[in-house]
C-alpha cells in the first residue's frame, strides 16, 4: 500500500491523537488529493475542537473550487475570536479562483490584494515584474511585515513562472550573484522557490548545499523546493545533513516528504547512527511519517527509552503510528494514555489563553515541533526556538 492508501481511513479520525498526527504528516506533503483537503476543511467547520490544528495544516494545499465554497459558508458562521483562522486560508486561494469569487470573498482580502490579483491575470509582464521588484524591496526595508510580503511574492513569482516569463539564464545569473554575496536575499529565496515551480531537477546538488545555511527563511523555501521534486536523488543528497547537528531538522522534513523505499531506509540508517537522543527524535518521527512497516525495529528500540523528549510528542507519534497501520504492541494503551493527558492538558491551557488573547498559542508545557511557535515569529517550533 501506498502512504496515501494507508492514511485514507485515518483521514478524519476521532481520536484526537491520531488526527492530529495525520494532519502533521500531510502537512508538507506536495500531493494531498484536494478533495481531502476539502473533507479537512468541512471537519474543522464541523468540529471546533478541530479547528486550530487543521486551519494551520491545510494552509500548504491546494484549493479548489469547492474549498473555496466552504470557506464561504461556513467563515461568516464561526466565533468572530477564531474567524481568522480560516480568513488566513482565503489569502491561500489562487488570485483566478479568488476573483471568480471576488463578490463573495471581497471583504476578507485588501483593495491592495485585489488589484494585484487582477494584474497578475490581465498584466504586461513588464508591469509584472515592476510589482515583483517593489514587493522585493518591501521585503529587504527593515521593521517590515515580511508575511505578507512574502506570500505576496510567492504568488508574482508563481505568475511568472506559469506564463514562462521566467528563463534559467535568469535563474542562473541571480543564483550566481546570491552564491557570490554568501548571503541569500529574498530574491534568491524566491528563485529557489521557481526552480521548484519548474522542476528543474539539475540543481538539485545546489539546492541541497543551502542547507549549511543559517537563514531560516531560505531553509524553509530549500525544504519545500527538494520535497516537490519527490525524488530519490534528493534523498541521496540529502543524506548527509540527517548527521549533521545544525542540519538534521530541515533535512529529515525533506525525507520524511518524499514517500520511497530508499528514504525510509536513509531515515533507519540515519536513526542507527544517531548518538544524541534529540537527533534520535527527530527521525523516529520522520519515520512515523513514512507509514512503513520497515522501520519497526527501530520504534520498539527507540520506545525502550526512559525520558522525555522536548522536540517530539512521542507517546503520541508512535501510538499512532502503531494505530494506523493496524499494529500491535503491549504499551500501546501507555502511550496513548500519557499522550491524551498531555493533550487535554494543552487544551485546558487554551482555554485560559483564549480568554485573554484572540490568537490561541500553545502554552510552553506541550509544543509540537510543526506547532507555530509561541514567540511569535510565525514559524515552527522546530524551526525556531525549539532549535536553541
Amino acid at each position: 500500500m501506498t502512504f496515501l492508501e494507508k492514511i485514507k481511513p485515518h483521514l478524519i479520525s476521532d481520536d484526537i491523537l491520531i488526527q492530529d498526527v495525520v494532519i502533521h504528516a500531510l502537512h508538507d506533503y506536495p500531493h494531498v488529493p484536494e478533495e481531502w483537503t476539502n473533507e479537512l476543511v468541512k471537519e474543522a467547520f464541523r468540529n471546533e475542537d478541530k479547528q486550530l490544528s487543521i486551519f494551520i495544516y491545510v494552509e500548504n494545499q491546494t484549493f479548489n473550487e469547492e474549498a473555496v465554497k466552504i470557506l464561504i459558508k461556513n467563515i461568516p458562521l464561526m466565533e468572530a475570536t477564531k474567524r481568522h483562522l480560516a480568513v488566513n486560508l482565503v489569502h491561500r486561494i489562487e488570485p483566478e479562483l479568488a476573483l471568480k469569487y471576488k463578490e463573495e470573498l471581497h471583504k476578507y482580502l485588501s483593495k491592495e490584494t485585489w488589484s494585484l490579483y487582477e494584474r497578475l491575470l490581465h498584466g504586461k509582464e513588464e508591469e509584472v515584474y515592476s510589482e515583483y521588484g517593489q514587493v522585493l524591496n518591501d521585503l529587504e526595508r527593515p521593521g517590515s511585515k515580511q508575511q505578507d510580503f512574502y506570500i505576496k511574492a510567492k504568488k508574482i513569482a508563481a505568475c511568472l513562472v506559469k506564463k514562462g516569463w521566467v528563463t534559467e539564464d535568469e535563474i542562473n545569473l541571480v543564483l550566481k550573484e546570491e552564491l557570490e554575496d554568501n548571503c541569500f536575499s529574498f530574491n534568491g529565496i524566491l528563485t529557489v522557490y521557481m526552480i521548484g515551480l519548474l522542476k528543474l531537477e539539475r540543481y538539485i546538488p545546489l539546492v541541497v548545499s543551502l542547507l549549511e545555511s543559517d537563514d531560516d527563511n531560505l531553509l524553509e523555501e530549500v525544504s519545500a523546493t527538494l520535497t516537490r521534486f519527490q525524488s530519490d536523488e534528493v534523498v541521496k543528497e540529502v543524506a548527509p545533513y540527517l548527521k549533521k547537528d545544525h542540519s538534521i531538522i530541515y533535512a529529515a522534513s525533506i525525507v520524511e516528504n518524499i514517500k520511497s523505499d530508499f528514504a525510509v531506509e536513509v531515515l533507519r540508517e540515519a536513526y542507527r547512527s544517531a548518538k544524541e537522543l534529540n537527533h534520535q527524535d527527530i527521525l523516529i518521527e520522520a519515520l512515523c511519517h513514512q507509514l512503513s512497516e520497515e522501520a519497526l525495529p527501530e520504534m520498539k528500540e527507540h520506545m525502550k527509552l526512559e525520558y522525555s523528549s522536548g522536540l517530539v510528542d512521542i507517546e503520541q507519534t508512535v501510538y499512532s503510528y502503531f494505530s494506523i497501520l493496524g499494529l500491535e504492541h503491549p504499551e500501546l494503551d501507555d502511550w496513548r494514555q500519557v499522550a491524551l493527558e498531555r493533550e487535554l492538558d494543552f487544551r485546558n491551557g487554551s482555554k485560559t489563553e483564549n480568554a485573554l488573547s484572540l490568537a490561541p498559542v500553545r502554552n510552553e508545557t506541550k509544543v509540537g515541533r510543526n506547532d507555530p511557535c509561541p514567540c511569535g515569529s510565525g514559524k515552527k517550533y522546530k524551526k525556531c526556538c525549539g532549535k536553541k
